[in-house]
């Protein structure tokens, strides 16, 4: 099961309202489309990294033009090119131990 990763200082990413953002300095994301909780939605990949030999992606759900600010969402997966792989984590322990060394690495980028 898919879990939110919960904002924290080490998590949050910066969100900026749509009408103040100039389409110039506007970032492209690859997307894919995943059904969550029954619902078929479109995400953006927005960030990637490696853990214990694995591929991580961190999302957040697209909403028309602009990124959703309910929180990120975490998947195990990789973009390669025009294909995307991406499957929930099941494991509550695999889970928790990829949110703690997520926000390590953020706290390590700060």
């Amino acid at each position: 099961m898919v879990e939110e990763i919960l904002k924290s200082e080490e998590a949050v990413t910066e969100e900026v309202a749509a009408e103040e953002v100039n389409p110039e300095e506007m970032v492209e994301y690859d997307t894919f489309t995943y059904e969550l909780g029954g619902r078929v939605m479109e995400w953006a990949i927005t960030e990637e990294f490696k853990f214990e030999g694995k591929n991580y992606i961190i999302c957040q759900e697209v909403l028309g033009d602009t990124l959703s600010d309910e929180g990120l969402y975490l998947f195990e997966g990789v973009s390669e090119g025009e294909e995307i792989t991406v499957r929930n984590i099941d494991s509550e322990e695999e889970y928790n131990r990829v949110v703690d060394a997520y926000c390590v690495q953020c706290e390590d980028n700060e």
